[in-house]
């Protein structure tokens, strides 16, 4: 059997998806979001399923310190990262399960989760303990990936990585869209009990250095077993697709997430 290719980006998941996948994509729904919750000095802001941090730093410059950020998230690589990014940083960093948010009731006035709600093992009982803690006139404000259909970029990887790495592979991608159906996150908004929930498409520009940079972060990202000769087979592929989005600024593609807009 041939020795399996290596992956041009080195680390840890947590530290492949900072270093590749933050700048490219989260970083520009960080700011969709950040801008959307209108925080303000003195604020009180829980940031569900934090990860690396991208939307909890971003907050702690709107609101200075002054107010109360908490990253929240289950992952202690990730709380490990975001705390080291900027260790003075006015922010709180607590690692727990979202189903169980050790708040009391009505203690912040804005809690956002920005595309961790499909990996909630409970997705209704998520939404309601973020809404339990969010207190009157209070804001939650939560982002799922949209229809894999919508987001080019990824439907391309999912089906190259299928084909050249193995079902598992190409549906590691996959699984990041499983909430990409509006009529299903307006279900799930009712299942929580919300009244006049606003659930809505909006769209934003991925941006990577290169294709090769995009793949070779899936790649590091999923790790497949596969050998030098089908990364190349691999790599051709999905170059081809995409050539069209590539332009002399990199690989560029919309991408597309639900919103749901809850307002106590």
């Amino acid at each position: 059997m041939s020795e399996s290719a290596k992956w041009k980006v080195a680390g840890t998941g947590p530290e492949v998806y900072e270093q590749v996948f933050v700048p490219a994509v989260m970083q520009t729904w960080a700011n969709q979001l950040v801008d959307l919750a209108k925080a303000n000095p003195g604020t009180r802001i829980l940031d569900v399923a934090c990860g690396s941090g991208v939307v909890t730093h971003l907050f702690a410059e709107h609101t200075g310190k002054t107010g109360q950020i908490v990253g929240y998230d289950i992952n202690p690589d990730m709380i490990a990262i975001a705390q080291a990014k900027q260790p003075g940083a006015a922010i709180e960093w607590r690692l727990g399960n979202a189903l169980e948010l050790p708040f009391k009731d009505s203690s912040f006035d804005i809690v956002t989760c920005q595309h961790g709600l499909m990996f909630f093992e409970d997705r209704v009982k998520g939404l309601q303990e973020m809404y339990r803690v969010l207190a009157p006139g209070g804001k939650l404000l939560v982002l799922v990936w949209g229809p894999i259909e919508d987001n080019p970029g990824f439907l391309v990887a999912a089906e190259g990585f299928g084909r050249y790495a193995g079902i598992e592979a190409g549906n590691s991608i996959r699984g990041m869209f499983v909430l990409g159906d509006i009529r299903q996150m307006r279900s799930l908004a009712e299942a929580a009990g919300f009244r006049d929930a606003v659930v809505k498409p909006v769209a934003v520009q991925a941006h990577f250095p290169s294709v090769e940079d995009f793949v070779h972060g899936f790649g590091a990202l999923i790790q497949p077993p596969i050998d030098e000769a089908t990364q190349l087979e691999l790599l051709a592929e999905i170059t081809t697709a995409l050539q069209p989005c590539v332009n002399h600024e990199g690989l560029n593609f919309p991408i597309e997430a639900i919103l749901m807009h809850v307002q106590r």
